[in-house]
């Protein structure tokens, strides 16, 4: 048995702001418990999906459609309005330091800080959105850990979740390979990389040496395990079947030009124990109880909350009720 502290599976504020900005009634498009969401700060969502997705609201039925996700657009801002509204009623703050920290590494995964910008740029976001969205996030997450605590995942749990989804752990057989790629004006190169590596040369040292395949040079040529549901391209696959493990091909000519193949490992198809995918089976179980957790706190502060929509096309008709917002899978 083992106790996980878990942390919410949290994707819904990353593209969803929650702006929330005192203005004006007539540029009001909804109150959360006398709170105001305003109509400047949901145009501006409708803004960034219509210009990522400009064809799907051409048209008549892309008017309709359009309707249907500004209301939804407006049910997510409510939600994380709510849930934000919890969080500050339970005293769960976010420092200045905590936001620059998650900034920092945020920029870690681009080149520069003008790619960083560019990126922003292109989400129609500033810094200044981008801070409010990882607050937002941070503290909603807090949330959820008081509120679910520390989650327990019983031997039970998991073998019954393994015995149910045994499908999801077949693996197919495979093989792992490597190749050299050459230009296909190089095939004298190639055929004295070819003679070379029959020599006993090194398979790994030479791709990274000679092969033209940026994907794969710097690892030795390593193109990982096939997948039988994507065969590489038609010569280069019968090549590869009729290799044992340890051999190595002669030259295969392809449309991207001369390759040498070799086929390091070989699976047979199976499926994984138990044993290889419970850590992997705890995370799925940790990760549906906290959106369930998530789900039906939200139902309750929305059940308790006074809300009021003040966009007409944007009301749900008296018998529907607002759905509680699903918090995405990883």
């Amino acid at each position: 048995m083992r106790t996980f502290r878990p942390l919410l599976a949290l994707a819904l504020a990353v593209v969803l702001a929650i702006g929330v900005a005192g203005c004006g009634s007539s540029d009001v498009a909804a109150t959360v418990n006398g709170e105001e969401i305003s109509k400047a700060e949901l145009d501006a969502q409708v803004n960034r999906l219509m210009e990522q997705s400009p064809e799907m609201f051409e048209g008549a039925e892309g008017e309709s459609r359009l309707i249907d996700f500004k209301r939804q657009l407006l049910d997510n801002m409510i939600n994380n309005v709510l849930i934000r509204q919890a969080a500050e009623e339970r005293g769960i703050t976010i420092s200045d330091e905590e936001i620059d920290a998650q900034i920092t590494d945020l920029k870690a995964g681009f080149p520069t800080e003008d790619d960083f910008n560019a990126a922003l740029a292109d989400a129609n976001l500033t810094l200044e959105d981008l801070e409010q969205q990882l607050r937002d996030q941070l503290a909603t997450q807090r949330l959820m850990e008081e509120l679910v605590g520390d989650e327990t995942i019983s031997d039970e749990d998991i073998a019954e979740y393994y015995e149910t989804n045994k499908a999801q752990f077949e693996e197919q057989a495979a093989v792992k390979a490597s190749h050299i790629l050459f230009d296909p004006e190089d095939k004298a190169t190639a055929e004295q990389v070819l003679a070379e590596v029959n020599s006993g040369g090194d398979f790994a040292a030479l791709a990274t040496e000679y092969s033209k395949d940026p994907g794969s040079a710097a690892q030795g040529g390593d193109l990982g395990w096939s997948d039988p549901a994507r065969p590489f391209v038609t010569e280069f696959q019968e090549a590869l079947d009729a290799l044992e493990v340890g051999e190595v091909s002669a030259l295969v000519e392809t449309e991207y030009g001369w390759h040498i193949i070799k086929v390091e490992e070989s699976r047979d198809q199976r499926t994984k124990p138990l044993d290889e995918v419970r850590e992997q089976i705890e995370q799925t179980i940790l990760q549906q109880r906290n959106i369930t957790a998530y789900q039906e706190f939200l139902a309750e502060v929305r059940e308790a909350a006074e809300i009021e929509i003040l966009i007409d096309e944007l009301k749900l008709p008296e018998a529907d009720e607002p759905a509680a917002e699903e918090a995405p899978a990883e």
